[in-house]
C-alpha cells in the first residue's frame, strides 16, 4: 500500500481528523511516524499510545530525521518544519497524495459532495465491513463503531472521504466516485461556478472505466453535470430519474422510514437518524451496493444499526427536560438541513440552537443563505465567527448577525461574546421540553458539554 514511502512519515498537524486517520494508517502497516501540533487531543493521544512520536509545537529539529513530511492545505509555507524538511532532502507531500497511495491494488470508493461526506463515507463503509467484504475506511470524523477516524481492514475495498476544498480530490482514480451534491462553497479555491463544475465533472471522468459514478440527482448543479458523462451512471435520491429513489418519507422522534425503488427492486426502509439528507446517504450507500452487485435486502437491513459519527447530530444528553445534539455542521446546506430535520422530528418541542459561523470567507460568499439556515429554531444564540486564521475588515459581529437572523426569521436572536456568554444564557432559556443544538465546526461544542454537566 505504502512501499516506497520514505521512514519515518512526519505529519505537521497531526491533530487533525484527516491527518490523525492517515498517521493511524501509516502505522497500521507498520511505519514509522511522529507528528506536530499546536494541540494535543485523544486522537493524538491515541496516536502516541500505538507508538507515534508527538511534538507540541512546530520546531524545525523535529523533522531533522524525517524521510516523508506529510502536510495539508491549512499549514503555511513558512512553517519552520517544512523549512527544515527541504533543507534536509526529505519527501514532501500533500495528504491527498498519501491517502492517494493507500488506494494501491485496491478497489477506492471516494466520497466528495458539499454535503454529507463524511456521514455517507462512514456508512458505507459500515456496510460493507458488517456485509463481510472487510474495507479499510478512511473519513473525515470519528466513527461511532471504532471510534476512530480510521477502519483498517484486510478486503479489496478502500472507502475515503474526497475532500473538495483544495481540488485535491482531482488526484484520484476512483472504482466507485460518488458525488453527494454540489452547492457553492469553497468559492475562495474555485473561484466561480464553472470553475466548480468543471473541477466536478473532471473528478467523475476519472472514474475506472468498469466503475461506476454514484450521485445525488437531488442536486441542480449534479444533474447538470451528468449531462456531460459519458461514463455509468447511478442516481439516487428523492426526484424521478433517480435509479435509487425514495418516497413515503416520514421522520419522527429519531426515526426515518423511507420507501425505496431501486431500478425495479422495491423495499421499506429505515434509519435511526433523521432528515431528508441522512435518507439521502442511506440511498447513496444503497446506490454504492447495487454498483458492486450486492443483496440489497441485506445491505438495506445493515445500515438501519448504523451508529454514526461524533459531531453529526449527536446526542450529548437526554433527559426528560431537554435534548442535547452537537452537530459539526458549518456551512448553509449543512445547518438547514440539520435544523430543519431536528424542527420536522420534533414538532411541539422548544429549539434552541447555539450558532457560531464558521470563517469570514464564507460570509463573505453565503451571507443571506447562512443567516437563513437557523430560521427553523425558535430561539437563536449567535456567537462570535469562528475565523480559523482568517481576518475581515467586514461588520461579522455578534449583534448584526443576531439583528439579521431575527429580521429574516422573525425569530428570537440574541448576541453573545463568548462561549461562557452563550452558556449562561442557553442555561436561563432552557424550559421542559426543550431542544438545544450547538452547531458550527469551532469551539462551540464545549457548550455541549458545558450544558450536559450543568443539565444531568
Amino acid at each position: 500500500m505504502f512501499s516506497g514511502l520514505r521512514q519515518p512519515v512526519h505529519f505537521i498537524g497531526i491533530a487533525g481528523y484527516g491527518m490523525s486517520g492517515l498517521a493511524e494508517l501509516c502505522l497500521s502497516h507498520g511505519l514509522s511516524v511522529s507528528g506536530s501540533d499546536l494541540r494535543s487531543n485523544p486522537m493524538t493521544e491515541k496516536l502516541a499510545a500505538k507508538g507515534a512520536k508527538f511534538f507540541l509545537g512546530h520546531e524545525a529539529s523535529q523533522v531533522k530525521d524525517a524521510g516523508t513530511v506529510v502536510l495539508s492545505s491549512a499549514i503555511d509555507n513558512q512553517n519552520p518544519e517544512i523549512t527544515a524538511a527541504k533543507a534536509a532532502g526529505a519527501d514532501i507531500i500533500h495528504r491527498s497524495d498519501l491517502l492517494a497511495q493507500s488506494f494501491k491494488g485496491k478497489k477506492a470508493i471516494t466520497v466528495a459532495g458539499t454535503h454529507g461526506k463524511t456521514t455517507t463515507t462512514a456508512m458505507i463503509g459500515y456496510m460493507l465491513e458488517k456485509y463481510g467484504l472487510s474495507p479499510t475506511v478512511i473519513c473525515g470524523g470519528v466513527m461511532n463503531e471504532y471510534q476512530s477516524t480510521v477502519f483498517v481492514g484486510q478486503g479489496d475495498f478502500v472507502v475515503a472521504e474526497a475532500d473538495e476544498s483544495d481540488g485535491s480530490f482531482l488526484k484520484y482514480q476512483p472504482f466507485i466516485s460518488v458525488i453527494t451534491n454540489v452547492d457553492f462553497d469553497h468559492m475562495e479555491y474555485f473561484k466561480d461556478r464553472d470553475g466548480l463544475c468543471k473541477a466536478f465533472l473532471k473528478y467523475a471522468k476519472a472514474t475506472h472505466k468498469d466503475g461506476t459514478s454514484v450521485v445525488g440527482w437531488d442536486s441542480p448543479i449534479v444533474r447538470e453535470l451528468m449531462a456531460n458523462f459519458s461514463g455509468s451512471k447511478l442516481a439516487y435520491g428523492f426526484l424521478l430519474g433517480s435509479e435509487v429513489r425514495a418516497f413515503n418519507f416520514s421522520c419522527k422522534e429519531g426515526v426515518s422510514n423511507f420507501s425505496a425503488v431501486i431500478e425495479r427492486d422495491k423495499m421499506e426502509c429505515k434509519i435511526n437518524m433523521i432528515g431528508r439528507h441522512n435518507v439521502q446517504n442511506a440511498l447513496c450507500c444503497l446506490g454504492v451496493a447495487r454498483a458492486l452487485g450486492l443483496d440489497l435486502k441485506k445491505a438495506a437491513a445493515i445500515i438501519v444499526d448504523f451508529p454514526g459519527v461524533k459531531r453529526r447530530q449527536e446526542v450529548i444528553l437526554k433527559t426528560d427536560r431537554v435534548t442535547i445534539f452537537d452537530d459539526y455542521a458549518h456551512n448553509p446546506g449543512k445547518i438547514l438541513a440539520l435544523v430543519n430535520s431536528i424542527r420536522d422530528s420534533w414538532q411541539t418541542k422548544h429549539l434552541i440552537v447555539a450558532f457560531q459561523p464558521h470563517r469570514f470567507s464564507r460570509l463573505d460568499t453565503m451571507y443571506d443563505e447562512m443567516i437563513s439556515s437557523v430560521s427553523a429554531a425558535d430561539e437563536v444564540f449567535v456567537l462570535p465567527v469562528y475565523a480559523a486564521g482568517e481576518v475581515t475588515t467586514k461588520d461579522y459581529s455578534v449583534e448584526r448577525l443576531a439583528r439579521d437572523i431575527q429580521l429574516r426569521s422573525g425569530k428570537k436572536a440574541y448576541p453573545c461574546t463568548s462561549i461562557a456568554d452563550a452558556t449562561q444564557k442557553i442555561e436561563k432559556a432552557i424550559k421542559p421540553n426543550t431542544i438545544v443544538v450547538t452547531v458550527g465546526a469551532g469551539d462551540v461544542t464545549s457548550i455541549a458539554e458545558q450544558l450536559r454537566q450543568s443539565q444531568s
